[in-house]
């Protein structure tokens, strides 16, 4: 399978990579991330949801609610499509 990669601005590559995500959601109907599985089948909890906005990814993507999470002490972005109603990460490219 081939994926898309996608170039920022300044020159980075990102792919976008699709995670199966724990959700917890509350009694208002608000989603909160638990934890991710990696493409290899590793588990990341997230210890934190740091907050919540619409913001554009560096990967194609409609508008996607980005998460910023801290995971193992460090700060990272997660994505919602609600479009397509999957979760996303990106990661820089790597070239071959």
């Amino acid at each position: 399978m081939k994926l898309a990669v996608f170039r920022t601005l300044y020159g980075m590559e990102y792919r976008k990579i699709y995670v199966e995500t724990d959700v917890r959601f509350s009694r208002e109907g608000r989603m909160f991330p638990l934890s991710l599985v990696w493409e290899d089948g590793r588990r990341f909890y997230i210890d934190k949801v740091k907050s919540v906005d619409h913001a554009a990814a560096r990967v194609g993507a409609m508008l996607p609610i980005r998460y910023t999470c801290t995971i193992e002490g460090a700060e990272k972005y997660i994505y919602f499509e609600p479009t397509e109603k999957r979760w996303f990460v990106e990661v820089a490219a790597t070239r071959n």
